[in-house]
């Protein structure tokens, strides 16, 4: 038999050989992955600053073609408004008088709520009779009316409580807190501005602002309005200790907060035989059942409601 002979060093050689061309193998791919993803952290930097720009871009006209449909949208009402009223007064004088006291109220509303701004809503309330289920069915369609405008709600807070001054003989007599007139604030549940000077938002807030002020336009323009009820909590003193009136709104808050995560379209006491087609109808509707439902309070329980506007801060 023949015997196959081998060579130590020649083994020994050519293993190493192999070996350094692996070893080189592998550091062309190192090398080639490594600029392979240099070049795709570039791309994914330039595309993310595309998308960025398309963003931003998309946002501003976004706001314009907003702008323009509030625009468009009022001039429909003007329009709509000064064609019924035409079909249905019968001089030209009565006819004039009424449109340019409607258009003076409502110039008067959208000039205050500019002028306030992001600064919160206040509504000055006195309850009497009324129970923390029927404030809370005022304060679900107030909150609902700033839904359908863009917004996420309203949270209310007590800020004052004021009585009937009261005479000294009479103050050791007990009176009656129906007959307070609390001060609530409602504040958006969007953030419309960050808290601190140091702090940003990461998102813009114009489209929010701009939703916020024309939902205090909006309700302004409503019957929540009551000059007496302002005239009187001028006149009132403040109370210190209002744990029971604090209690009674805290309890309103929770009854919303439930009717909204149960996604409750209306009140008791709003109307329910009005369609909407449009967004602009939609907001029109729940004017009229936040109207529909004070009156129904107002006559129910007494309830009286006076809507004000703060100038921004």
């Amino acid at each position: 038999m023949n015997a196959i002979s081998t060579d130590p060093e020649n083994d020994v050689e050519a293993t190493s050989k192999t070996r350094q061309q692996l070893l080189e193998l592998a550091r062309h791919l190192d090398r080639f992955g490594r600029d392979t993803e240099q070049f795709l952290n570039r791309q994914l930097d330039e595309l993310g600053h595309a998308i960025d720009d398309f963003e931003r871009e998309k946002a501003a006209w976004r706001r314009q073609l907003r702008r323009e449909s509030r625009q468009l949208a009022r001039q429909r009402e003007e329009i709509e408004q000064l064609s019924t009223e035409t079909s249905t007064q019968s001089t030209t004088g009565v006819h004039n008088t009424v449109s340019t006291r409607v258009q003076q109220k409502r110039n008067a509303a959208d000039a205050a709520a500019r002028k306030s701004g992001e600064a919160p809503v206040t509504l000055l309330l006195q309850r009497r009779d009324a129970s923390p289920m029927q404030l809370g069915l005022l304060m679900f369609e107030v909150s609902k009316l700033n839904r359908d405008m863009g917004g996420r709600g309203l949270t209310f807070e007590v800020a004052s409580v004021r009585t009937r001054r009261r005479s000294l003989l009479s103050r050791n007599v007990g009176t009656d807190s129906s007959e307070d007139i609390l001060e609530l604030t409602g504040f958006s549940t969007l953030p419309l501005a960050a808290r601190g000077s140091h702090v940003t938002l990461d998102v813009d807030i114009t489209d929010r602002i701009e939703d916020w002020i024309m939902f205090k336009s909006r309700l302004l323009q409503s019957s929540l309005g009551n000059g007496d009820l302002a005239a009187a909590f001028k006149k009132y003193s403040a109370v210190k200790h209002d744990g029971q009136s604090r209690s009674i709104i805290s309890e309103a808050n929770r009854r919303v907060d439930d009717a909204i995560s149960h996604k409750h379209d209306h009140s008791g006491y709003s109307s329910t035989g009005l369609f909407s087609n449009t967004p602009i109808d939609s907001v029109q509707q729940q004017v009229l059942r936040l109207e529909s439902c004070y009156e129904r309070l107002l006559e129910d329980s007494g309830l009286r409601v006076h809507a004000v506007l703060n100038a921004t801060p």
